[in-house]
């Protein structure tokens, strides 16, 4: 855990990123679950294990790394999305950040759109607090 919000007293702060960890956690077994299903083999075996094997199975090899290579490169989005939010996650924006986690949210925007969101929220809060 990052020793920032490891030492935070935020219980709520902690919480936000340990979710954020399990969901990246999650698309990283789900990618390796997926390879081990399209190859037939351990996504830490070496390259020889996908050897030639006659024309049918190469042809279905071939598919199935398409295949991983489409669903792969959604997570590969997801992923991008919650760092995004795992950067931004501070005292200051913890709740939209859990806002946007409460029922995937943040999955209904591009990278730049929700960068846009958090840097104006960050951008509102010290305003207000400014005022105040």
């Amino acid at each position: 855990m990052n020793d920032a919000i490891h030492s935070s007293a935020n219980p709520l702060l902690e919480q936000v990123y340990s979710i954020l960890d399990s969901r990246i956690q999650f698309i990283d077994y789900q990618v390796h679950t997926y390879f081990n299903t399209c190859t037939n083999c351990d996504a830490s075996a070496p390259i020889g294990a996908l050897a030639y094997h006659g024309p049918s199975t190469t042809q279905s090899l071939i598919n199935n790394l398409d295949s991983l290579l489409r669903y792969t490169g959604q997570l590969q989005e997801d992923l991008k999305l919650l760092q995004i939010l795992k950067v931004w996650l501070k005292e200051e924006t913890v709740q939209i950040v859990l806002d946007l986690l409460t029922n995937n949210k943040y999955l209904t925007y591009s990278e730049d759109k929700l960068e846009h969101l958090l840097e104006k929220e960050i951008l509102l809060m010290f305003h207000s607090k400014q005022i105040n």
